[in-house]
């Protein structure tokens, strides 16, 4: 059976690491596409190309899109969880490889549009997927489904409304949720079900690859930074759940609703406004309600078993 087709628009990032090992393993990964967000652009770039090297995958193409959002300038706030290089934590060698010569955007549209049923998976700010929708108004319904880390039905982590994801670019946030896209959110109320501490990562170590070695190093650095900021032990693996969720769906819970980008306010920019006025269950015989499907609930152990097994996987 031929593997779903996806590209993954990332801004690596702990968790965006862990989010490109599923995806290599459970899609058929046409490439990586990155946005500055967690770091400098260029720093989430080379973070890409190293990843995709130490998981054996340096056939996987990685295309450098936008440096910043749409509006201001790029907020350097991630850093404080991610460390200089945006992927703290381990020693992974500089690739002997470089990006390949196109737009991380043009990559986006022209892949998209020549690969029908491609899914592309957002687990950075989405200003590269934005820009994509702008330039090519059939981009947003040919892709078969965008799957996005960002947002949240409750409340932020970068302001008291606001996920990071979506606060660094909330005008490029408005243009998604309003194209008509087939959309699947994977906020932080569901994201933070899927925390992991020190016994979760002692066992993606003990998978006994190198790979695994590596990403255990790595989560437990960015454990031990988000603990030094929110006291919390734990740390959620928010960018593999965009993954998963298409990977894996029964592994979720999911609702459909109305969700607004909010824009302007003074102490709510980047807030996700989630109307549960039209909250509808995703069953037989009952329509999509709103413009997006929530995932509203996560297997966590499934979810971490699925890192393990494509842990297990890598050289």
């Amino acid at each position: 059976m031929a593997r779903m087709k996806a590209i993954i628009d990332c801004d690596p990032g702990h968790d965006d690491a862990v989010a490109i090992v599923l995806a290599a393993k459970h899609f058929d990964l046409l490439g990586v596409t990155t946005v500055g967000g967690n770091a400098p652009l260029w720093r989430v770039t080379d973070n890409a190309l190293r990843v995709l090297d130490l998981i054996g995958r340096p056939d996987i193409p990685v295309a450098r899109g936008a440096a910043g959002p749409l509006m201001g300038s790029l907020p350097g706030v991630g850093q404080r969880v991610h460390g200089a290089t945006g992927l703290d934590g381990a020693d992974l060698p500089r690739s002997q490889r470089a990006v390949i010569p196109r737009n991380g955007v043009e990559f986006l549209i022209d892949t998209v549009m020549s690969n029908p049923g491609t899914v592309v998976i957002a687990t950075g700010p989405l200003t590269n997927v934005a820009l994509a929708m702008r330039q090519e108004p059939r981009f947003a319904r040919s892709v078969a489904r965008l799957s996005i880390m960002g947002g949240s039905a409750t409340w932020g982590n970068v302001s008291a409304a606001a996920e990071f994801n979506v606060w660094a670019d909330p005008e490029a946030a408005h243009i998604v949720f309003t194209s008509g896209a087939k959309l699947t959110m994977c906020g932080l109320d569901l994201t933070r079900q899927a925390a992991v501490g020190r016994e979760t990562i002692a066992g993606f170590r003990g998978v006994g690859t190198r790979t695994a070695g590596v990403i255990a190093d790595l989560l437990e650095f960015y454990r031990a930074a988000s603990e030094g900021l929110t006291g919390s032990p734990t740390v959620p693996l928010h960018d593999p759940c965009a993954v998963a969720v298409l990977a894996a769906p029964e592994l979720f819970e999911f609702r459909f609703g109305q969700v607004e980008v909010e824009t302007r306010g003074e102490w709510t920019r980047g807030m996700t406004v989630v109307d549960r006025r039209r909250w509808e269950s995703e069953e037989p015989g009952v329509g999509p309600v709103g413009n997006c499907r929530l995932a509203t609930r996560v297997d966590a152990e499934g979810l971490f078993a699925l890192v393990r097994e494509a842990l297990a996987s890598c050289p």
